[in-house]
């Protein structure tokens, strides 16, 4: 069986920071997607899930200055997990959307 680590969002760029890595750019910011249902109550409920997204420079990226907060956008990628120490010596894991493409898109998402 092929194994796949394929990975598609829509929804709003929370913040973004973009910076120079040698010759190269790197944009790293996070998108807002929903899921809206209802409960047992039967009142709408909506979840709101925050993801962070690494995207390096190449054809298939906008113009990185486009990734601005409020901005609708699509990405396609892959899961990636990386493990860090933190100040507090504590060892984490945050998992991230490695970026093979980005689409900033016009209008309101629906």
């Amino acid at each position: 069986m092929e194994q796949l680590n394929s990975v598609i969002l829509r929804g709003i760029i929370g913040n973004a920071r973009i910076q120079n890595i040698g010759d190269t750019q790197m944009a790293r910011f996070s998108v807002a997607t929903d899921h809206a249902y209802k409960n047992r109550s039967g009142e709408a409920v909506i979840e709101v899930t925050w993801s962070q997204v690494t995207a390096f420079k190449n054809d298939k990226m906008p113009d990185f200055s486009t990734l601005v907060k409020g901005a609708g956008v699509e990405v396609k990628g892959r899961l990636r997990n990386n493990r860090y120490t933190d100040s507090n010596g504590v060892e984490r894991t945050m998992t991230e959307i490695f970026a093979s493409q980005v689409s900033v898109l016009g209008g309101a998402l629906q």
